[in-house]
């Protein structure tokens, strides 16, 4: 499957700033020329000093959790391999990344690339520490995709199937597909080679990052929140009369059929606050 292709979403006020989509495009980039360089002079240097894996980090290299983003390929295989590694990336973190930092800003936009890379990257390594090394920005990409069509889940892309064949889909069922996809591969061990467990920890830190800016439906806590303010703000505003009608005598009626032990614990808190209701009242009374 290839890159999404999708219409711009920039808004005005973005022209002229410099994007850092664009800067991590070049830099990754200039990093695969020095990889390729080092890899000529230096056989093996990138794989034990730069890739990210369980022994490096067991020696104290915590560098690799960053620099193993700007790796591609397999350092000392066949650079093609790497050019396409980096091409695909790129090309996505190129569509949607212009997309989430016009709506998020550039400070989120870096935050869930290399938050993701690194939850990533641990992910990975530590499902396979014995795995030479992990290479590319896939999972720093996944977060910033998944952010993506969580920002802008009705937003159609067109996807080139197989590079060639154009498919409209929308947004969130994109992201479906990714999670879906690396799972599946992760469970069954289909491509070996790939990290999968990287991509989906980048693509649960980019979910929840953007559930975290406000994006995507709330969360069930935060709608019981919500709700439970909704109350508190509406009971507050209640006169006591209006209280003890709407509150108060349903709670009698259950302890006339049912006894005072079968009430709950907010029965017993409505009961609480009508006698501050009540005494609120007398006080009002007693002013005047």
């Amino acid at each position: 499957m290839g890159s999404p292709r999708i219409q711009p979403f920039i808004p005005r006020w973005t022209t002229g700033r410099r994007s850092v989509v664009t800067l991590l495009i070049v830099v990754s980039a200039m990093a695969f020329i020095a990889q390729t360089f080092a890899e000529m002079t230096s056989p093996g240097f990138t794989l034990q000093w730069l890739c990210l894996s369980m022994a490096g980090i067991e020696k104290g290299c915590i560098w690799q959790l960053f620099t193993y983003l700007f790796i591609h390929g397999t350092p000392g295989g066949w650079p093609v391999i790497g050019v396409v590694h980096l091409f695909i990336n790129m090309m996505t973190l190129y569509f949607v990344g212009r997309e989430v930092e016009a709506i998020a800003g550039p400070r989120h936009l870096l935050g869930m690339y290399f938050l993701g890379g690194i939850v990533g990257g641990l992910g990975q390594i530590a499902a396979f520490p014995n795995a030479p090394g992990v290479t590319g920005a896939s999972a720093g990409v996944c977060a910033v995709l998944i952010a993506f069509t969580t920002i802008l889940p009705e937003f159609e892309v067109t996807l080139l199937l197989f590079f060639v064949v154009p498919v409209r889909i929308r947004a969130k069922y994109v992201g479906w597909l990714v999670v879906g996809g690396a799972g599946a591969m992760a469970a069954f061990h289909w491509m070996p080679s790939v990290a999968h467990v990287a991509h989906l920890g980048g693509c649960l830190v980019g979910w929840i990052y953007a559930r975290q800016l406000g994006f995507g439906n709330p969360w069930w806590i935060q709608r019981r929140m919500v709700e439970r303010r909704q109350r508190e703000e509406r009971l507050a505003r209640m006169s006591p009369d209006q209280y003890m009608t709407e509150e108060i005598d349903p709670v009698l009626d259950k302890i006339s059929r049912e006894g005072i032990r079968s009430l709950n614990r907010r029965e017993r808190r409505i009961l609480e606050r009508g006698r501050e209701k009540i005494s609120q009242k007398d006080t009002r009374i007693s002013v005047r």
